[in-house]
């Protein structure tokens, strides 16, 4: 997954609090609000702390015995559908990433939640159905070969129980429909239609003028994100899954969006003066979805924060280094994809080891942990927030401020 969307709220609005304040840009599909009854998530058994352990000690070791076993497969080209090897080891490294997290928290209605948009993303990009399982044993033969034997039989039970459901899982990535966004208002609906097509055209300037038609003020932002640019960018998503525009294109219309989020920025956010202490916002390592953590950021500005945006992909060292020149009163970490929660419980662990006079308040958010019930109580965070508003609630309440 490439480019993204995010729920805008500039005013901190809350009215919707079930939009996450950092999303993916294609739609959300219904099967990741499938609930998965608790015989389903039972027949996934508990994985004790060590095997979690081994796993993810061992865990790079580990994906390059698996890119070799299915480096050596006669039949690989057709399992991949030719697409270029590098595509199918970034699915290799991401499920591994994923798996360790799944494997520590023993989290497995997240685990079944994700998979089926898994079959249906790769099967769209020409991925044959028999690559799952043929994927999926070859961990079971490397946890096999490379791992103790108490360590290895718990993880390799849940390799089995998905092969097992194999079918389950096509069933569920064909049969999958596409959440509808409403439209708010047909004068929104067609700036949606015109702004769409400008962005995949690469169109900056006509995307900026129906931007600025839509947007009069700071007041007027959150509207035209919420109603505009998050539908657009979902309906890109949805286009690049089911293999209508390129990854190239997909790049393409998010970067029209961020230049029209930087003119707004430079309209109507910088304008404003700190009067409080100092916000880090930043996506964690691996995660290139950077949309919806900027508005968050734009959102602690206009509430009077002096905001640190550090943007997608930002490297642990780097971010630790940051927190340490800045002293920042609250660092906020994102995360969309659920395979770089296991990024993002490694920021925690290192800025919790900081000396307490150093030590920020760590709140995260995102996509990635919606199918967790108590996500900072699970990684050690401060605190979750579900949405800008929500984030903005939080830091004040850490601050000390009364919340309406």
């Amino acid at each position: 997954m490439t480019a993204e969307t995010s729920r805008s709220a500039f005013d901190c609005s809350r009215r919707d609090d079930t939009l996450l304040w950092l999303m993916p840009v294609r739609r959300e599909p219904a099967d990741m609000e499938h609930t998965f009854s608790t015989e389903e998530i039972e027949q996934y058994q508990y994985v004790p702390v060590n095997s979690a352990q081994a796993y993810r000690d061992r865990m790079f070791f580990l994906l390059e015995e698996v890119n070799r076993v299915m480096d050596a497969r006669d039949d690989l080209d057709r399992l991949i559908g030719n697409n270029p090897r590098s595509r199918m080891y970034d699915n290799h490294r991401n499920h591994a990433a994923f798996m360790a997290t799944v494997f520590a928290l023993n989290n497995y209605g997240m685990l079944l939640s994700v998979v089926p948009w898994v079959y249906r993303a790769y099967a769209s990009q020409g991925f044959s159905y028999d690559y799952f399982p043929v994927h999926l044993r070859a961990w079971q033969k490397v946890l096999e070969e490379n791992l103790p034997p108490d360590d290895a039989a718990p993880l390799k039970g849940i390799y089995g129980r998905l092969i097992a459901s194999h079918e389950t899982f096509i069933a569920l990535s064909r049969e999958t429909t596409f959440l509808e966004i409403p439209a708010g208002n047909s004068r929104r609906e067609e700036a949606t239609v015109r702004f769409l097509e400008a962005v995949l055209r690469g169109d900056s300037a006509t995307s900026l003028t129906i931007s600025s038609e839509q947007v009069a003020g700071a007041a007027d932002l959150e509207d035209f994100y919420q109603w505009v640019v998050r539908p657009t960018m979902y309906r890109v998503g949805e286009m690049w899954e089911r293999g209508e525009i390129s990854v190239a294109k997909e790049h393409l219309a998010s970067a029209v969006v961020n230049r029209i989020l930087a003119a707004h920025y430079l309209d109507f956010v910088m304008k404003s003066d700190p009067t409080r202490g100092t916000v880090i916002v930043a996506a964690s390592a691996n995660e290139f979805h950077e949309i919806g953590a900027r508005m968050v950021a734009s959102a602690f500005e206009l509430d009077g924060w002096n905001v640190e945006f550090l943007g997608a992909d930002t490297p642990v060292e780097d971010l630790l280094e940051m927190v340490a020149e800045k002293r920042p009163f609250v660092l906020a970490v994102s995360a969309t994809m659920p395979f770089n929660i296991e990024h993002v419980s490694r920021i925690i662990e290192r800025v919790r080891a900081l000396p307490v006079w150093v030590r920020p308040k760590i709140m995260i958010g995102g996509l990635a942990f919606r199918h967790l019930s108590d996500p900072s109580g699970l990684l050690g965070a401060n605190g979750y927030a579900g949405d800008c508003a929500q984030a903005v609630d939080l830091v004040r309440k850490w601050s000390g401020e009364v919340i309406e």
